[in-house]
């Protein structure tokens, strides 16, 4: 289909409902929604945010899965100009309260339970302790709860325009619109502010990408597109949402990833592409069910996030799809880098080979002096572009260290670049530890565990996973006098953080390895446990 250049998502959506005003643009379960649906819905909860005093800048913090009312909440804050930050519903307590701490959110939107939670409850109760909850206006979705209700907004906007169409031309496309807490490069999550056109930029060069591997760059063929990826992670908004927004696709929308749900729709709806990290597609290929279904409808295979193995794409190419591409990207330096192409030698792919950079993108491979090395000559890799973010959310330090003086991402991987301008990753300069789509931080896990008395120092390693590609483990060492019981760490961790961030194994370890300034050794302790395992020692 022809594709159209905008710098806002509002102003897809909107296109979108003139061209298409009575096709599908969002499906979940047994709700279904138009173009001019999505779009008039959007105006009128857009209405209502303004009614309710929200201005341009504000901060939305929504704790919502991949839904329509999330999709809502996107396209209506973005229409008024404010900025959204999706929290996962996966966060516990000491997760919450690091970031609403530092969001300090005008509205804060959630279910009222997760799970077997009472998520509303645990919500005030972190508002309260940081003295933030007189500010906050708080939004229940479905069930109602002590705030105002999400539904009421959603149909009950003030009637006049005036204020909507001011809002609507008051804007750049430079203006903030999502903040996604990721890694940085100090070791705690940082806050990534991106722009309007940070997201509808990326997700619409995407969009074109997929179209050409369709084969779709000049007819008016409308995509179908499967978006369960969680809204916190940049794979969720800016891709998959976003590249439905912006390519108008149809989007099937669920509210949790499942590979049984994925084969499903395929076979259904006869979806052309399906997108995921690695260890989505390692859970589908040990999935029993994927010899029942027909997926014969595929064309083309995504995959990004994670190192890659031969039998994982030889699996891949064998029984999900024969034509895939390996994408390279962060939060902070554009969703997408680069990208590989259908065809492209597995082996080189499983070296280290991600592609070649996006139209618009400038690479640099330096030493650790900022000077720029010669080909083949490995180094961190920088990354600049209109996608590549600016800053981080109320956080000066980190953007002297997460940028360069002329705007170019420091993304803490170390690669090199061939003569032909092919990019090469071949490690890490932070310590970060990825669980499946998660980036982990190991201070995340030790600040936690570290309240106890009976722990000294403690180091959290990612260990390799076939499925997840890493899990946590931890590494402590006792206090003076004191006995550690792993299981109560254990359990420590289980009510504070996400499931995917505790550890899975511990290790009581006397001694620590320490570099020559003081500081935990993580990369020689996590090669020492890791021979262990090969060795069978543990």
């Amino acid at each position: 289909m022809n594709e159209k250049k905008m710098s806002y998502l509002w102003q897809y959506v909107s296109y979108w409902a003139s061209v298409y005003p009575d096709l599908p643009a969002i499906h979940f379960k047994d709700r279904h929604f138009t173009w001019k649906e999505f779009d008039i819905k959007t105006d009128t909860l857009a209405k209502s945010f303004l009614h309710i005093g929200l201005k341009k800048g504000d901060i939305i913090a929504t704790m919502l899965p991949a839904s329509p009312e999330y999709l809502f909440t996107l396209i209506a804050a973005d229409k008024i100009g404010a900025v959204i930050c999706a929290l996962d519903v996966k966060y516990k307590s000491a997760d919450l309260k690091k970031f609403l701490s530092h969001l300090h959110p005008a509205v804060l939107i959630s279910l009222r339970h997760q799970d077997s939670s009472d998520t509303e409850t645990i919500l005030h109760d972190i508002m309260n302790e940081f003295d933030i909850a007189p500010q906050v206006q708080y939004v229940t979705v479905g069930e109602r709860g002590t705030g105002l209700s999400f539904e009421d907004l959603l149909v009950s906007g003030p009637t006049e325009d005036e204020n909507l169409t001011h809002a609507k031309t008051d804007q750049n496309k430079n203006d903030d619109l999502l903040i996604v807490f990721t890694g940085g490069t100090t070791g705690t999550p940082k806050a990534a502010m991106l722009s309007k056109i940070n997201v509808a930029g990326m997700a619409a060069a995407e969009v074109s990408i997929i179209n050409r591997h369709l084969g779709y760059e000049d007819g008016p063929k409308r995509i179908k597109s499967i978006v369960s990826l969680t809204p916190s992670h940049v794979g969720g908004t800016v891709e998959l949402m976003g590249m439905g927004i912006t390519g108008g696709m149809e989007m099937f929308v669920n509210d949790t990833w499942s590979p049984v749900h994925i084969f499903e729709t395929v076979e259904k709806e006869n979806i052309e592409w399906i997108g995921g990290v690695p260890t989505m597609y390692a859970i589908m290929l040990i999935t029993p069910q994927l010899k029942d279904y027909n997926l014969s409808s595929l064309k083309l295979a995504v995959l990004s996030g994670e190192k890659t193995e031969t039998e994982l794409l030889e699996q891949i190419q064998t029984r999900i799809c024969p034509n895939l591409i390996i994408g390279y990207g962060s939060t902070e330096a554009g969703a997408e880098v680069t990208f590989t192409e259908p065809g492209d030698d597995i082996q080189k792919i499983v070296q280290g080979f991600v592609g070649h950079p996006l139209s618009g993108y400038s690479i640099r491979i330096v030493d650790r002096e900022d000077h720029d090395l010669p080909e083949y000559e490995e180094g961190e890799v920088l990354v600049r572009s209109d996608f590549t973010i600016k800053k981080y959310f109320k956080m000066p330090d980190e953007d002297r260290q997460g940028f360069t003086h002329d705007g170019y991402c420091r993304t803490g991987d170390l690669g090199y670049l061939t003569k032909e301008g092919e990019l090469f990753i071949k490690g890490r300069t932070k310590h970060i530890i990825r669980v499946g789509s998660y980036t982990v931080m190991p201070a995340e896990i030790e600040e936690v565990v570290t309240q106890d008395s009976s722990v000294g120092i403690a180091a959290a390693i990612g260990v390799p996973d076939k499925i997840l590609g890493e899990v946590v483990w931890l590494i402590v060492s006792p206090a003076s006098g004191s006995a550690i019981d792993p299981d109560h760490l254990i359990n420590l961790c289980e009510t504070q953080l996400a499931k995917f961030k505790v550890p899975k194994r511990i290790i009581i370890k006397d001694d620590l390895p320490v570099t020559h300034i003081g500081k935990i050794n993580r990369a020689l302790l996590q090669t020492e446990i890791i021979k262990k395992i090969k060795e069978g020692l543990l």
